[in-house]
């Protein structure tokens, strides 16, 4: 019988649905069975690679010829590629995955390299007065290839001087562990140093595998320098921000400005907590993976993996918000509704997010008090969840709104011109509706646009002539 799954590094895992659904019920901190954790996070990794991917699009059909929309078309399309840090522990391959995981992660290398200057160069479209010198055309016009180019050049010389892609980044290994009476078995790339690896030992967990990657030097610098340099962009942003603010006719360059400084701020604020806590553990332990849990002490193993679990769905969440702040300062202004839509998805995002976030550390908390305490804190969480989700997600929604106001594109700001024109005695005659119609339809606006647009209009009557 023919199949089309990819080869499963060990025999006896069974079907691949039964398999995942076997490791999530199995997740515990205590002992270190978390690969079950790990597939959620991979296969969270790629659906965020799709989502700012689809927003990388968006930004280039607005306005494929801006200068401005090529270059955070780029620089979502690297922060995609970098999301999936670990996208190769998303199934359990064999190790013959090993030599597409080494040249996976060199192109991790060079998108985080290329993040760390593009975030820097942003200045380029948002320049402060003293870096007003980057809005240059010359420079401003040619980053979005430039950049790029430059990044692929250095990533070359440093695999060049370094001798190998093992050299330069570190090793790459694959874990498998057929039995608790059973040896692990290690398999490396050709060059990679050797490590200790060990096997978790819960017997119900078996058989299992999964890849680990070895760091180098640089490698662990470029891991450190992004979220460093956000720090950067995020004081460059406020500068701009401020400086847009206090001049005549920027307004809209102040918002996009202000929303990129929210962008790096949350990523410098979040990404670099996470960093400190992997720099802390890496002096603690030595390299920080997930090779030999077994040496770690029994008290210290929750954390070592609340620490290096924390700083995966970082990358996740750092990278989603990213993408959410920077489409909305780019589109905000370029497509119909797009500010609301960003503000429904990212609203929806947080409060799964927040759920499932719930939902594991009632787990943990439950795991051995109860039986089945995955299921058990689903329940517990779940159901006031569902019940509750409304006044929950209006809460959340208030907090994004702060985060990316309302915004209208030139046509609707028209129509709103047009309307409040109309409506300045409170009385909307029959042919005022008609010209406003025909102005609508000119316009391209749609009638569930139109009626969105006539509320806003009067809750924002409202709320002022409360104010006053």
């Amino acid at each position: 019988m023919l199949t089309h799954e990819p080869a499963m590094a060990l025999d006896g895992m069974g079907p691949i649905l039964p398999y995942y659904w076997n490791k999530f019920m199995q997740i515990n901190f205590q002992t270190g069975d978390t690969l079950g954790l790990t597939y959620i996070i991979c296969i969270l990794s790629i659906l965020t690679l799709i989502v700012l991917c689809f927003l990388a699009a968006l930004i280039l059909k607005a306005r494929s010829h801006a200068p401005e929309n090529r270059f955070m078309a780029i620089l979502l399309l690297a922060e995609g590629y970098r999301v999936m840090a670990s996208w190769y522990n998303s199934y359990p391959f064999s190790a013959d995955m090993l030599p597409v995981m080494e040249y996976y992660r060199v192109g991790w290398y060079f998108c985080s390299l290329l993040c760390l200057f593009m975030y820097l160069s942003t200045v380029s479209f948002y320049p402060t007065k003293r870096l007003d010198f980057m809005a240059n055309e010359k420079i401003r016009n040619n980053l979005w290839w430039a950049l790029p180019v430059f990044t692929a050049v250095i990533i070359a010389a440093l695999i060049s001087s370094s001798g190998s892609v093992v050299d330069a980044f570190g090793g790459n290994y694959h874990i498998e562990c057929n039995a608790v009476d059973e040896e692990v078995v290690l398999t490396a790339t050709p060059g990679s140093p050797p490590i200790e690896a060990g096997c978790v030992e819960t017997e119900e967990s078996f058989p299992y595998s999964w890849f680990v990657p070895g760091s180098s030097p640089a490698g662990k610098l470029l891991l450190l320098a992004p979220p460093l340099s956000a720090i950067v962009a995020a004081f460059m942003m406020r500068g701009a921000w401020n400086r847009f603010d206090q001049e005549d006719g920027m307004e809209n360059q102040a918002n996009e400005a202000r929303s990129l400084f929210i962008g790096f701020a949350g990523k410098a604020t979040i990404k670099g907590l996470l960093v400190m806590s992997i720099v802390y553990m890496t002096f603690r332990f030595g390299d920080f993976n997930l090779a030999d849990l077994a040496s770690i002490d029994g008290d210290l193993l929750p954390i070592y993996l609340y620490c290096l679990y924390g700083f995966m769905f970082s990358i996740l969440l750092t990278g989603m918000f990213e993408g959410f702040m920077f489409s909305y300062a780019i589109l905000k202004n370029d497509i119909l509704g797009i500010d609301e839509q960003l503000r429904r998805s990212m609203s929806w995002g947080v409060f799964v997010f927040t759920g499932a976030i719930c939902i594991l550390v009632v787990a943990e908390l439950l795991e051995g008090i109860i039986p089945y305490g995955g299921v058990a804190s689903a329940l517990v969480v779940g159901v006031p969840l569902t019940v509750m989700r409304k006044p929950i997600y209006n809460t959340i929604n208030i907090l994004v709104i702060i985060l990316m106001p309302e915004a209208f594109t030139k046509d609707e700001q028209s129509y709103l011109e047009a309307y409040s024109m109309v409506m300045d005695d409170g009385i909307l005659t029959e042919n005022e509706r008609k010209l406003l119609a025909h102005q609508a339809k000119n316009l391209g606006l749609d009638e569930s646009r139109v009626e969105y647009l006539e509320t806003w209009y009067a809750e924002s009557l409202g709320s002022s002539g409360e104010e006053e």
